[in-house]
């Protein structure tokens, strides 16, 4: 069985805290006037025009949704085989990162930041230096993000299968389309379930969307997000 010691766990937590704070019908031929032919006649120009057009539409963005899965297939397989904490990477590696989240950015959803967020999501990499990558010197923990309602939310990391936790309370407020102010309120520290500290946090900051919409990687679907902070964040919510 596991044993560790809980001193050093609440140690671990608080030091990890302070690094942190950071969707034609047919009928019968009939006889016509010439104005009625003429004006069927548009009338059929008009429909050819308008299915041509809804099929180059529809052609689009098909093509749109298969360079964005593929661009996402990527950028997750990159992350994944670099790991979540990109500051320690090399700087070509996070300008690997940071390129083929720049290329998903076109086929980003319009109005990325003002989407309905809820549920929990999973941190798949951060560039971000310090707690909010999950980084604990040479632990690495489980990071994700929790929405309560249209405000609030909890940054939540979790060491040791859950152990310690440490969920950072905040809220949002969308600013425009693509950007979003961040305030941080509090810290709580948990240790085998247990609440063991709360205090209040001060730090706030504007996050902007670079892509967020719905993909399909290796037959899983998912809502993708990728943000500056000015950080590169990558964060998914599985089916």
């Amino acid at each position: 069985m596991l044993q560790i010691n809980r001193t050093k766990l609440i140690a671990l937590a608080a030091f990890f805290a302070l690094q942190s704070t950071s969707v034609l019908g047919f009928s019968s031929p009939r006889k016509i006037s010439s104005s009625s032919r003429c004006n069927s006649g548009c009338l059929a120009l008009r429909t050819a025009s308008s299915t041509v057009q809804s099929d180059i539409t529809t052609e689009t963005n098909t093509k749109d949704t298969v360079a964005a899965n593929d661009l996402a297939t990527k950028l997750l397989a990159t992350c994944a085989e670099y790991g979540q904490i990109g500051s320690k990477l090399t700087e070509n590696q996070r300008s690997t990162v940071d390129d083929l989240a720049c290329s998903l950015s076109s086929y980003s959803d319009p109005a990325p930041a003002q989407i309905d967020l809820r549920g929990t999501h999973e941190l798949i990499y951060s560039a971000a230096p310090g707690g909010s990558s999950g980084a604990l010197g040479p632990l690495v923990g489980k990071v994700s993000q929790t929405f309560l309602d249209d405000v609030r939310f909890i940054n939540r990391v979790e060491l040791f299968g859950g152990i310690v936790k440490i969920e950072l309370y905040a809220e949002r407020k969308v600013l425009d389309e693509s950007r979003i102010r961040v305030k941080f309120k509090e810290t709580v520290f948990s240790l085998f379930g247990n609440e063991v500290k709360r205090g209040d946090v001060k730090g706030s900051g504007v996050w902007n969307y670079k892509f967020s919409g719905l993909v399909n990687v290796d037959g899983e679907k998912m809502l993708l997000r990728v943000m500056e902070t000015p950080s590169t964040f990558v964060i998914v919510q599985r089916d």
